[in-house]
């Protein structure tokens, strides 16, 4: 049931299409109950064989991971109300899942008992987080990297996106763990500051300029081997597309030296290059940001796995489906 990511309801209708005897919900639970401590055992048996592996493979004995944290309410990107939360660490180099962790703000049993002012019996109790919703990520984050040291699996390079409170955590607790941005959020970021920028100029409004400037962005990027060799990279940009190409002769991206005289841009307005002094300032605004964080877009990591998996777990425990059609409760997403 909980691998069909099938809640009591649609249980019963399946029994019922099959012309079967039905499953009262009380029963599901407690045959829940009975299988879920062994199943939380092989999972922990597994995130031990997965860091074992990891450790073997990982040169030079640096162990790289990638985290992310998921939610089982949508998030608007500003906004997290969820009362449950989810986090992994996915091992680079096997792609297993080397730790994880759950935060819940609630409690069925406890609110049951509270609601009707009784004494609360003694059960598995799942409330463990009081704070924001937002907050889990940065605590899950700590607390698994801290046992993930206890069990000799410390991380030493984390690949991240660019939450500033999970990687600020992580440095107070571990002064030497280096974080790698993913490559997606660092895309979606530079995506969405060409877009607040789009606003005010009418140059930069048609997609296919905005996609133009993402791609110069980054080939800027992903085409240096290293620290240095992102910046200079990153400086072509605003001249290359303003209409000087004195820095581009070592860039494979531009083609204005093959033929100056016939070079026309694909996706620029008329093929021509950029004329607004405002705008080129806000462009080289955002390059002077890129350029002060050259140190953790060298080598981009990816975080493509843990997303992988939060959209598993959000098929096993839905967080688009209303609960009275589900009946949801944490404990699927704990099981």
């Amino acid at each position: 049931m909980i691998h069909a990511g099938m809640g009591p309801t649609h249980l019963q209708n399946f029994l019922a299409e099959c012309n079967l005897p039905s499953i009262t919900e009380s029963t599901l639970r407690k045959k829940e109950k009975e299988l879920s401590g062994q199943i939380k055992n092989v999972t922990i048996q597994s995130c031990n064989m997965a860091q074992r592996e990891e450790k073997s493979l990982s040169t030079n004995g640096n162990i790289e991971a990638s985290f992310d944290g998921g939610w089982q309410k949508r998030g608007s990107g500003w906004n997290y109300n969820s009362n449950t939360g989810h986090a992994t660490f996915i091992g680079k180099e096997t792609g297993k899942v080397l730790s994880f962790d759950l935060r819940s703000k609630t409690c069925k049993i406890c609110e049951f008992h509270q609601n009707k002012k009784e004494t609360v019996p003694e059960h598995e109790c799942h409330l463990n987080w009081h704070g924001s919703s937002k907050s889990m990520e940065a605590d899950m984050a700590v607390a698994m990297a801290h046992r993930l040291k206890d069990d000799e699996c410390e991380i030493n390079v984390i690949h991240a996106d660019n939450d500033a409170s999970t990687t600020a955590r992580l440095e107070v607790e571990f002064g030497n763990i280096q974080k790698k941005d993913d490559q997606n959020h660092v895309k979606k970021g530079l995506s969405t500051s060409l877009y607040n920028i789009s606003k005010s100029y009418k140059e930069l409004q048609k997609d296919e300029t905005k996609q133009y400037i993402l791609r110069c962005f980054m080939y800027a990027i992903k085409g240096g081997d290293n620290e240095d060799d992102i910046k200079i990279g990153l400086q072509r940009i605003v001249p290359h597309i303003f209409g000087s190409h004195e820095n581009c002769k070592d860039a494979d991206w531009c083609s204005y030296h093959q033929n100056p005289e016939k070079f026309m841009y694909k996706s620029l307005p008329n093929g021509k290059p950029l004329k607004s002094e405002g705008l080129k300032v806000e462009l080289n605004n955002l390059v002077t940001k890129m350029i002060g964080r050259s140190i953790s877009l060298n080598d981009l990591g990816s975080t493509q796995s843990n997303e992988s998996f939060n959209q598993l777990v959000s098929v096993k425990a839905p967080q688009v489906i209303p609960k009275s059609i589900t009946k949801w409760r944490p404990s699927e997403l704990l099981f």
